[in-house]
């Protein structure tokens, strides 16, 4: 018998071309450093999880949908293939002959795997509602036309407020990964998210629990409980080599341990590929544990290969 087929997701969010350079070790500032190695990548953080989703669906099809812009350079055409090889549907993603394609200066450290980012964002600051369809966007009408709404912070905060919105009044599941951190985000926007998925930089910003604090599971859980107790019906701490936290609105909590073996060779796509996998599993049902699990196991995998989205595992790769 086949197996049934995730529910159609919609990933509204960021594309960049990914400028990675692979260096002994991070450069200290006014430091000029030679680098190992050099590449060009597609990415953005939105494209990344649009990725994660698709490659991780089952079975692989075109259920995952892409809104956002590229810009009229010859970065756009790049990104929109490579999505179209992770079977994302491109259709809503605008190609703005007037912006430059966003962009990502990834220095990544060769013997760690730790990675630091500067991100220009080009036509991603030009995502509008009005450019993804406008305030009746069909996509937000009922849960068949998308089972989730997937959103980050690489677009202009309106936009992925209104989308929290319109996707809540309409029943569609939301995931925010509020990345990179905003200072402020208005208390209100908590009620209309269903996952927030943050890594510890994250929540200290968000939540004014000092970064120290997350050392411990004390720190971690008080982080956890505070998107909780605004209104996210449940949230995810993740914390690198030491795992996750999760918590529902309900009380229930646990921990996620990390999954995988092998080398650490890049983590720049590790956090995007947990957000498709927690995605992918909660549009299929799996508990919020369970779903947790697959993301773990996702990302753990994502680790162990170049690139951040040609790091993203498959979904075979995941269930072997």
């Amino acid at each position: 018998m086949a197996s049934p087929t995730t529910p159609p997701i919609l990933v509204l969010g960021s594309l960049n071309t990914d400028l990675v350079s692979i260096a002994p070790r991070l450069p200290a500032a006014g430091e000029t450093l030679a680098a190992n190695d050099f590449h060009m990548a597609a990415g953005g953080k939105g494209a990344n999880q649009a990725a994660a989703c698709a490659r991780l669906s089952r079975p692989h099809s075109n259920n995952v949908r892409m809104a956002g812009a590229v810009g009229g350079d010859a970065f756009g055409p790049l990104l929109l293939r490579a999505l179209q090889r992770s079977g994302v549907d491109v259709a809503r993603v605008q190609a703005l002959a007037d912006a430059a394609t966003g962009t990502a200066v990834i220095v990544v450290e060769a013997s760690t795997g730790e990675n630091r980012i500067l991100i220009h964002a080009g036509a991603n600051g030009r995502v509008t509602p009005a450019l993804v369809g406008g305030e009746e966007e069909e996509v937000f009408s009922s849960p068949a036309a998308a089972a989730a709404v997937v959103l980050q912070l690489e677009i202009p905060l309106p936009t992925v407020l209104w989308a929290l919105r319109a996707a809540r009044l309409r029943g569609v599941m939301t995931v925010f990964n509020p990345a990179p951190a905003a200072a402020a985000l208005p208390d209100a926007c908590w009620r209309d998210v269903d996952c927030v998925v943050v890594n510890e930089s994250e929540a200290a910003q968000l939540t004014g629990v000092a970064v120290e604090a997350l050392d411990v599971k004390e720190g971690v859980e008080a982080a956890g409980s505070w998107f909780v107790q605004r209104g996210c019906a449940a949230c995810v701490v993740t914390l690198g080599a030491r795992g996750c936290f999760w918590i529902c609105e309900g009380g229930q909590s646990g921990w996620g341990d990390v999954k995988g073996e092998g080398e650490v060779v890049d983590t720049t796509g590790a956090g995007d590929t947990f957000v498709g996998g927690l995605t992918v599993a909660l549009v299929e049902g799996r508990t919020l544990r369970e779903a947790v699990e697959f993301a773990s196991e996702a990302s753990g995998r994502a680790v162990r290969k170049r690139g951040a989205m040609d790091g993203v595992p498959w979904r075979a790769e995941v269930e072997a």
